[in-house]
């Protein structure tokens, strides 16, 4: 049976604030997904050959992409297979042509615009005139780094029961089991565990890895905040990974929430809320990583567009807030720039204009009142 289906890409990305690539995979797979559920135990069988392999290890290595993304794409994925996967594209243009079959080829494809589409029109043909087989080559290169990567990670999984313990919504790394696992492990272990904490692993870097890896050498107390709103803390037996709470100075005081949400920005994304407990920042202007706390000595923020700074403690002496009441008021930290006096201002800094890519929304639902 033949199922046709037509989307205006363009129009939903401008929508969704995904590029028209990413747009266009979603609703690929989200249509085969659809209607492979039609039929009992349907494979959705995807045209990946030898060529777009290698395209994607290139890609993922110019990224700056791990041992998972070297191993490209997978040959099966649930019940997605791709069974052409170590057949070229020349190889399967010469098939049609002796079957005198005709097929489509997709315009975007010619468009140098699109990275992938660099790939294939320079690089890959510039690595076949080193070898003729280096398409090939890459391809059973992707093939083993899936299978250390598969290897890897179950070696992290069972290293992971001696040496990562649950609490509550964090977790505790124990430093004399971690720091006898191999450094490779080690990496696998905190990269896996941080993901399952901030609930993505998108925005996990390889930079995040390393500094929970080097706050194992420092002191009893240190800290470093991560994505998601994540604080990961040296502790006497390791390191303790959880969501930061603001610092309390009154016994049984309500624990502040708050709610962190990234999203790409768009003419379609509405206005700025107006909410007090609710704003918006410009995610890629945040170079430590945020920390919910409360006042420190040396804290700033940015009083507007002209880059003029003041010190928290004059904004506090100038709003005549009561110093009682300055060591409660949250604070959403980069460093010693405040991004967010919650309840009162943003530093305009990290505010969101039209150049801004991506936007971090934090909600503020601990009560607090002004």
């Amino acid at each position: 049976m033949f199922h046709r289906f037509s989307y205006a890409v363009e129009k939903i990305a401008k929508e969704s604030g995904e590029s028209t690539e990413e747009a266009g995979r979603r609703l690929r797979y989200d249509t085969f997904f659809q209607v492979a559920e039609q039929y009992e135990q349907a494979k959705i069988a995807v045209a990946h050959n030898e060529n777009d392999q290698a395209e994607t290890v290139l890609f993922h290595l110019a990224r700056g992409s791990g041992i998972k993304g070297m191993g490209g794409i997978p040959p099966v994925r649930g019940n997605i297979i791709r069974p052409l996967l170590g057949v070229s594209r020349a190889e399967i243009e010469q098939y049609l042509q002796e079957a005198g079959q005709p097929y489509c080829t997709d315009s975007t494809n010619a468009l140098d615009v699109y990275a992938r589409n660099r790939i294939r029109h320079e690089a890959l043909p510039s690595l076949n005139g080193v070898n003729a087989q280096a398409v090939s080559h890459i391809g059973q290169a992707a093939e083993e780094f899936s299978e250390v990567f598969a290897y890897l990670e179950a070696q992290a999984k069972e290293a992971e029961v001696h040496c990562v313990t649950d609490e509550g919504q964090g977790a505790r790394i124990g430093q004399e089991a971690f720091c006898a696992c191999p450094v490779i492990l080690q990496k696998q272990i905190v990269y896996d565990l941080l993901g399952r904490l901030a609930g993505a692993k998108k925005d996990i870097t390889r930079e995040h890895v390393a500094q929970v890896l080097a706050l194992m050498e420092k002191q009893v107390g240190r800290k470093i905040s991560l994505p998601f709103g994540l604080v990961a803390a040296r502790t006497y037996e390791g390191i303790r990974i959880g969501q930061e709470k603001v610092q309390k100075k009154e016994e049984n005081r309500k624990e502040e929430a708050f709610a962190f949400r990234i999203f790409s920005n768009n003419p379609k994304i509405g206005e700025i809320p107006k909410n007090q407990y609710t704003k918006w920042f410009d995610y890629d202007k945040i170079e430590h990583g945020t920390q919910i706390r409360t006042r420190q000595e040396g804290d700033f923020f940015v009083l507007d567009e002209k880059g003029g700074k003041k010190k928290l403690k004059s904004y506090f002496i100038d709003e005549k807030i009561q110093s009682e009441e300055r060591d409660r008021i949250p604070l959403l930290a980069d460093g010693s720039h405040i991004l967010w006096i919650v309840g009162y201002r943003i530093s305009a800094y990290y505010k969101v204009t039209k150049d801004t890519r991506r936007i971090l929304e934090v909600r503020y639902d601990g009560g607090m009142k002004r």
